[in-house]
């Protein structure tokens, strides 16, 4: 990218101004944008959420100089679909991707990359990718992107809770290798705004982390959210969790994986944040840059005595961390309810920073939210589309591991079928109703609530409740028709 053209779009951008900021903010100050993104991160696991054990104190204090939103959620139950929608302000089924095998990588065009790149921003990327093809990288000004560490590896032996310390050294690590890579592109800020997106790659599975924040967590403090039987939800959760051999997830197995999964969380996501934030502090450019903190998706982790992921459109997936912070540009130390996901970062970012939701992002600005203005609309409800694949019968033995120690691991055997996109399926979320439309299983409708946030018991054959699902399917159809 030539630096006449840099010039040239940073005069448009100084001319239009930022009317999304507060009234009286230097309109001739573009904002920085850094853009974290967790992987496989529960939006309950925020200290200032009002989780029980989880330490993130650098987090709580973005919650705290910031907004978080407590009703943030993914556009999809694993990584691609969200990532794209997070990056092209669209749902799964209009980029494409309905499930990580599905569909094509997002390209430069009609993409935030290309968006900031357009506008003079200098633009990178640090960590896991899972979102862009490479030829559409190779257009970002710096781009440090590397796979998982060696020391992940699976074998058929592993179980789908596995847990292990980390024993490499955390320089040599990735949220440490991750973060100094970051620092050095921040490092390099010159007249030019900028847009980083740092890629995390915890707290996803396998649940590992050092030692030494492992013992922080002492397992007689872990709560255990009461147990839900999966069948009360539906065939296809049950079944799921039968083939990936949850049965013999006993109560100590499951505590002490968690006890890894909040390790992973404070390690692998707070601290490297807690960095991020000091390093644009030391050269001061915190009060000129907009952050935001989210997750592609959730885990188990506990519900339905289940770990990991699936083709599943539950809050257990699907509610992700929502943090954003800006000192001086939005409203502070805000906890608001508004519903938001993966598809509204797009716009948001686009609007906050001066210039107009973009004509093909379908996601929906957060800006008047964020600086909360009278005139914020309450959203009504969010929208999911997703994919699946039914596992065949008998997919797997009964015994927790294949007899070939060298062949891939259970979870790897069940969850690689159901990632197949041969049948759809689509959520309409409001805060109090969930309803979700599979085509092969029958519908289900859930009563959501702060103090029971989780799916319990599908009352779609409720006849009390007849009206309530009649109106949900009504939105959901009109949404995405099949």
């Amino acid at each position: 990218m030539s630096c006449n053209r840099r010039t040239f779009a940073k005069s448009i951008l100084l001319s239009a101004g930022s009317a999304a900021f507060h009234a009286g903010r230097a309109a001739d100050t573009p904002p920085n944008v850094l853009f974290i993104t967790a992987d496989q991160m529960r939006g309950d696991c925020i200290g200032t959420a009002g989780h029980p054990n989880v330490r993130t104190p650098h987090l709580d204090r973005m919650a705290r100089e910031g907004m978080l939103f407590r009703n943030g959620f993914a556009s999809g139950p694993v990584c691609v679909p969200t990532r794209k929608s997070c990056f092209s302000g669209q749902h799964p089924h209009e980029h494409g991707s309905l499930t990580n095998d599905d569909g094509d990588k997002l390209p430069w065009r009609g993409s935030m990359l290309e968006h900031f790149a357009k506008r003079g921003y200098r633009t990178g990327w640090v960590g896991k990718n899972h979102t862009f093809t490479g030829e559409a990288l190779e257009n970002l000004d710096y781009s440090d992107i590397r796979s998982r560490e060696p020391f992940r590896a699976y074998n058929g032996y592993v179980p789908p809770h596995w847990h292990s310390a980390v024993y490499w050294p955390e320089e040599d690590c990735f949220p440490h290798v991750n973060t100094e890579s970051a620092i050095r592109f921040i490092g390099q800020a010159g007249t030019d705004p900028f847009f980083l997106h740092v890629s995390y790659f915890d707290p996803h599975p396998p649940y590992m982390a050092p030692a030494k924040y492992v013992t922080r967590y002492d397992p007689s403090d872990l709560v255990l959210r009461p147990g839900i039987d999966p069948s009360a939800l539906g065939n296809r959760l049950d079944q799921f969790a039968q083939a990936m051999g949850f049965q013999h997830l006993g109560r100590e197995d499951l505590i002490e994986t968690m006890r890894y999964y909040y390790a992973q969380v404070e390690w692998g996501v707070d601290q490297p944040v807690g960095r991020l934030l000091g390093a644009l502090e030391s050269r001061g450019l915190d009060g000129n840059t907009i952050v935001v903190v989210t997750a592609d998706h959730g885990d188990f982790m506990g519900d339905y005595g289940m770990v990991r992921k699936g083709m599943f459109l539950y809050d257990s997936l699907l509610h992700v961390p929502l943090i954003w912070w800006a000192p001086g540009r939005i409203a502070t130390g805000i906890r608001t309810d508004t519903l938001a996901q993966s598809s509204d970062l797009f716009p948001t970012l686009v609007e906050l920073t001066g210039a107009s939701h973009p004509e093909t992002a379908s996601g929906v600005s957060l800006a008047d939210t964020l600086m909360q203005k009278t005139s914020a609309a309450d959203r009504e409800e969010i929208f999911t589309s997703a994919a699946y694949s039914e596992l065949a019968p008998g997919v797997l033995p009964p015994d927790l591991a294949p007899r070939d120690k060298e062949a891939s691991p259970r979870h790897t055997k069940v969850l690689g079928p159901t990632m197949v996109p041969v049948h759809r399926t689509k959520m309409v979320r409001s805060r109090q109703w969930k309803f979700i439309l599979n085509e092969t299983e029958r519908p289900e409708l859930y009563r959501l609530s702060a103090t029971a946030p989780r799916e319990r018991e599908n009352l779609v054959d409720s006849p009390e409740h007849t009206v309530v699902r009649r109106d949900m399917e009504r939105r959901l159809q009109a949404w995405w028709t099949w």
